[in-house]
């Protein structure tokens, strides 16, 4: 029998044969039987993700953690030639592999006041105090309204509740790019105006589909310039909150950041220049050679160790930006961002395709 043992363990020392994760064959006992211990599995898909997380596109979307799981939710868009998905979302336990869902609206429920336009852009959040407790906001093509809906599940269906913002009722040509955040029992929505950022508190009511409603509370504040779009607000703290945002770059758009002491900011680079004053604040993600443009920072989640801001954005693959259907090829994307002892992010992610460390944990 101890023949056999010895077979055995004189093949598995064979370095061709011997998968990764396993120690060298070392003779321990003098009697030609090695000792093999088992360190762990190095297979890529144990520690690594593959990116896109999600094709071909979750265009303008959206990305919430919700009560049980994660859900995306896409632009008005066309997977399928002819096949129009009414804000298509998508679920998932980890944030990197995701599986479609239904559509956000149903074709009897989207908002009838759209007058045609696409549904453009959205934002949700989780407000785990309302009975009510996703909430949608979203814009059209012609970018002049911000409307509002609500929908006991994250992935819908939402039931549309009109508008709730004008360009004209701010003093712009357009509103867009709506970004929802939840802070216990606040409520804050920021919106891209022609000259620049803002944020607005609002005031939410009602506990059933009827009585539900949201109003503005006070006046908007100015978060960022001219030039800056797309914003997410991530707040690691009460005080240590990151405002992520898209901008043009000399190779097309990037995501870069700021920081900031208070949800409202202001926002600061690293020298202590204020985004609403014309800062750009500092890098985050850059476009590389196969996934260029990222965009639409969606939303930033903390991983359980405290090590890395995983953020959701958008990118475009070079030479492939559309889809048959006609509409934009923007695919969801998800990257690591390893934080320092000072809360700045030690390197520059790049936007690109196949395995990506470290995993969501």
């Amino acid at each position: 029998m101890k023949n056999i043992i010895k077979f055995i363990a004189a093949a598995a020392c064979v370095g061709a044969l011997m998968p990764a994760g396993f120690s060298s064959c070392t003779d321990m006992d003098g009697d030609g039987v090695d000792s093999i211990v088992w360190q762990g599995s190095l297979n890529p898909e144990n520690t690594s993700f593959r990116n896109p997380v999600w094709e071909p596109s979750l265009e303008a979307g959206t990305v919430v953690k919700g009560a049980s799981m994660y859900v995306a939710i896409s632009a008005e868009t066309q997977w399928t030639s002819g096949l129009t998905s009414i804000c298509p979302t998508l679920t998932s336990n980890n944030l990197m592999t995701w599986q479609r869902a239904n559509d956000g609206f149903t074709a009897d429920g989207r908002p009838a006041w759209a007058e045609g336009d696409r549904i453009s852009s959205l934002s949700v959040d989780y407000a785990r105090t309302l009975r009510i407790n996703y909430w949608m906001f979203y814009t059209f093509d012609d970018a002049k309204a911000i409307g509002y809906a609500f929908a006991t599940s994250g992935q819908g269906p939402y039931t549309d509740k009109g508008e709730l913002i004008t360009a004209e009722s701010i003093g712009s040509q357009t509103i867009r790019d709506p970004f929802f955040i939840v802070v216990s029992t606040n409520y804050y929505l920021c919106y891209t105006a022609d000259d620049g950022v803002y944020m607005q508190r609002l005031t939410i009511t009602g506990t059933n589909a009827n009585a539900a409603s949201v109003r503005l509370n006070g006046t908007a504040t100015k978060i960022a310039a001219q030039g800056i779009a797309d914003v997410a607000v991530y707040r690691r703290s009460a005080t240590d909150v990151y405002l992520l945002f898209t901008v043009q770059g000399t190779n097309g758009t990037e995501i870069r950041y700021a920081r900031g002491a208070a949800i409202t900011g202001p926002f600061l680079d690293k020298s202590g220049q204020d985004v609403a004053g014309g800062s750009h604040g500092e890098l985050l993600i850059e476009g590389g050679q196969e996934m260029q443009n990222p965009e639409n920072p969606m939303r930033a989640f903390l991983n359980s160790e405290q090590t890395h801001l995983f953020v959701a954005y958008n990118a475009i693959e070079a030479g492939n930006g559309q889809m048959k259907s006609g509409f934009a090829r923007k695919p969801l994307l998800v990257a690591p961002i390893e934080l320092g002892e000072d809360g700045w992010a030690t390197s520059v992610a790049k936007a690109q395709k196949g395995w990506t460390t470290p995993r969501f944990e």
